[in-house]
């Protein structure tokens, strides 16, 4: 990278930088309540296993999002050697 060229941030990457905190704070917030007042009749077990599917549901939403990002910044990128 030349000295003359800017470093701009990418189109779109505040916007997913936002969502990943809202989705990954909003999904522990939920899973947290669910687990606390909504699953007294479940085991322990049963409610850690609440909380890994919402943790994998996040990680599978991010994971789209941010490779999506990725697939099309790389191109951009490559277009420009």
């Amino acid at each position: 990278m030349n000295q003359n060229e800017s470093r701009e941030a990418p189109p779109g990457l505040a916007l997913r930088v936002a969502l990943t905190i809202v989705i990954l704070f909003g999904g522990l917030i939920f899973a947290i309540i669910y687990v606390a007042f909504f699953t007294a009749s479940l085991s322990t077990f049963q409610k850690i296993a609440v909380i890994l599917v919402v943790v994998l549901a996040m990680i599978g939403i991010l994971s789209l999002m941010w490779a999506s990002w990725g697939i099309k910044h790389g191109m951009k990128e490559k277009c420009r050697e």
